[in-house]
């Protein structure tokens, strides 16, 4: 008995939630008819059809707080890490989805988790059997191939869901371009034409579960995912004569499970468990040979992760300055990174601090947060986190136990002054993912720089406030501007050190990570959407996005001002698409401007620069199970220069200056996904 009102439990519940969608100002529904002209085949599809909202698939740093993205499945985060949420959104059928919510900040009924604006996708409680098989073949300038083919199917049946897909890829390419390296005179030093080819494999499997379980809802997922690459390079020397020859290979094995259990409790109240395991292991050799030196590096590593978390919803609360919603919960993980390497120069072992090293992580994350609506337009949202930390560093680079806490506050203020319009301010105190790479060794020999890992190193924290003013007008226009600030303390940063390496009388000069001041960044980002059907475009919509870039930090190595280290200033991307109704045709082209960068380091100066790229595609879909496309891509050729120091960049003067020149690529691809 109990099994046959699960059904009927669901459908009531997706009926509250969507009078609750009406009735909220700061939800926006889009039903499953809105999309009809354009014939999604996929919730993906539907998300980048919706005016205003921008696609958000979260970060990679450890843990689920502070990393999750603007998705929700049914009100709910997927809790598998590793899976990304566009992956998890393109094997959602078009078909199953009822409508989109499009959930902006102060919705007392979501968890905005310090987000702006998140898209709530709510599927058909049940959609029977479906499925689909795509491929994609794609194939470049210099003749090679990379296919790939993907496998999906899924059963929703009496409020269950059961969800498995398969892929597998493969391919090939070309790096050539020219090395030139000339003296700070500007004599000529090196000539060299570069050849290399590289391979790249892979396949993942992954598998989903939901259903009733001890009086809530349960969703269980699994992950399996391997991957390898190789690359083989040769740069044939004009000056002076010779050869060099690199050569490389990797490999990755991850696994990992998750699960999410939720529950109403008495009193209107809302629990929520979240659960994940993963584990990592990767494998790398590299070989290079030069008529100046030989040398080798072959690495082995392992990491993982452990998560459980819980949160407890209470009901809304209604008083007469407005309703108010409470949440609170706590997060632990455990963490740990595993590595080692060893290096050969010269047929000779190389020792060097940090290349065998272990670092664990436990960290703790708690939190309570309130939502007041004051008026049906305005809502507060109020919350604060408190992380503690220890970090454990045991290897060739020295022992460290470090043990960290912080106070995260965040405010949440929006307003709808009227219908289409909103208005947004976030002020929030973050703390960057510490990166376990610093505790590790490494070694250029190419510039003769090597790295020295360092166990003793603390996060950057980050006050970000930032403001949003977001227009929606028509069907498909749009208009949103975003005035991010960031300031920033404990920057790591990279200096120099003298140490005597294991095995040697004479010391030598490393480059260690260490925390190295303060910085501020300033970001003003533009998207607009304009629908063209009035100016002669039946189906039409041109789009554009600015992002504009401005940090100041002080430099470690000269202590003068400059910009952060590989921080793009302008970005710049054009797009036309139209939508041929009757033709069952969509096409599409797109441009971005070159984004130049700058990178320092103690002892070099490097700089990127490429030329802009451009791309179109075509989809052809004669009805509602088949999807025949196909695209063009042009990549522009790059150049990556560098200065290398013959000491630190404060007091060494330049040894030579090398640039590296890319060719662009053409490259064109088919697919067919027929579904079922």
């Amino acid at each position: 008995m109990a099994l046959s009102l699960v059904f009927p439990t669901i459908a009531l519940a997706q009926a509250a939630a969507a009078a609750v969608a009406a009735a909220d100002p700061n939800i926006t529904a889009y039903p499953a008819a809105f999309f009809t002209e354009f014939r999604p085949i996929t919730s993906l599809d539907m998300v980048g059809r919706i005016p205003g909202f921008q696609f958000d698939g979260g970060t990679s740093g450890r843990g689920f707080a502070g990393t999750v993205g603007n998705i929700l499945i049914d009100g709910e985060r997927p809790p598998v890490r590793s899976d990304s949420l566009a992956s998890i959104l393109s094997r959602i059928p078009a078909a199953q989805v009822v409508r989109i919510d499009i959930v902006r900040a102060g919705a007392g009924s979501i968890d905005m988790q310090g987000k702006a604006v998140v898209a709530n996708v709510i599927r058909r409680p049940d959609g029977g059997v479906s499925g689909s098989v795509s491929t994609t073949l794609q194939s470049n300038t210099e003749g090679r191939f990379q296919p790939n083919l993907n496998l999906q199917a899924r059963r929703q049946w009496a409020g269950r869901y059961l969800e498995g897909s398969l892929s597998a890829y493969q391919g090939s390419g070309d790096d050539d371009g020219i090395r030139e390296r000339r003296s700070p005179t500007g004599a000529l030093l090196l000539l060299a034409r570069s050849q290399g080819v590289f391979d790249f494999h892979g396949a993942s499997g992954t598998t989903v579960y939901e259903g009733p379980f001890a009086g809530g809802r349960i969703r269980l997922n699994g992950l399996v995912d391997v991957n390898g690459s190789g690359y083989e390079g040769n740069d044939l020397l004009i000056v002076p004569s010779g050869r060099e020859t690199s050569l490389s290979d990797s490999s990755q094995t991850k696994g990992e499970i998750g699960l999410r259990w939720t529950r109403g409790l008495p009193l209107g109240m809302t629990l929520e468990v979240l659960g994940s395991q993963q584990l990592i292991d990767t494998d790398s050799t590299s070989f290079y040979d030069t008529p100046d030196f030989t040398s080798a590096t072959v690495s082995d590593g392992r990491r993982g992760e452990t998560i459980g978390s819980g949160s407890l919803k209470l009901a809304s609360l209604a008083t007469p300055y407005g309703s108010i919603d409470f949440e609170a919960g706590s997060e632990i993980a455990f963490n740990f990174v595993e590595n080692g390497t060893a290096y050969r120069f010269d047929g000779s072992p190389l020792l060097l601090p940090g290349d065998d090293t272990r670092v664990e992580e436990l960290r703790s994350e708690s939190f309570i947060s309130g939502v007041w609506a004051p008026r049906d337009n305005l809502s507060v949202t109020g919350a604060l986190r408190y992380e503690r930390s220890r970090i454990t560093a045991t290897g060739s680079a020295g022992d460290s136990e470090t043990d960290l806490s912080f106070f995260k506050p965040r405010l949440n203020v929006a307003w709808t002054p009227a219908a289409g319009h909103q208005l947004a301010f976030k002020l929030e105190r973050n703390v960057d993912q510490l990166s376990f790479g610093a505790f590790q060794a490494s070694a250029a020999f190419s510039t003769g720089i090597f790295g020295r890992g360092n166990p003793d190193i603390r996060p950057a924290q980050i006050w970000l406030s930032q403001a949003r003013y977001e227009r929606v007008f028509g069907r498909q226009g749009s208009f949103v501007a975003e005035l991010t600030h960031e300031a920033y303390d404990d920057v790591l940063g990279q200096v120099v050190v003298f140490e005597t390496p294991p095995g040697s009388t004479e010391p030598r000069q490393y480059n260690v990570t260490r925390n190295v001041g303060t910085a501020t960044r300033d970001t003003a980002r533009f998207t607009g959407r304009l629908p063209l059907d009035r100016h002669g475009m039946t189906g039409g919509i041109a789009s554009a996005s600015l992002q504009l870039r401005q940090s100041e930090t002080r430099d470690p190595v000269t202590l003068l001002d400059r910009r952060l280290s590989g921080e793009q200033p302008v970005t710049l991307s054009l797009g036309l698409s139209q939508n041929l109704t009757g033709q069952r045709i969509s096409w599409s082209v797109n441009a971005s401007t070159a984004q130049p960068s700058r990178s320092f380091n103690p002892s070099t100066l490097s700089r990127f620069s490429n030329d802009p790229s451009f791309s179109a595609s075509l989809t052809w879909r004669p009805d509602d199970r088949l999807s025949l496309g196909g695209g063009l891509t042009v990549s522009g050729g790059s150049d990556n220069e560098f200065i290398l120091f013959g000491a630190p960049r404060n007091r060494g003067v330049p040894v030579y200056s090398e640039i590296s020149r890319s060719d662009g690529t053409i490259s064109a691809y088919v697919n067919l996904r027929r579904s079922f």
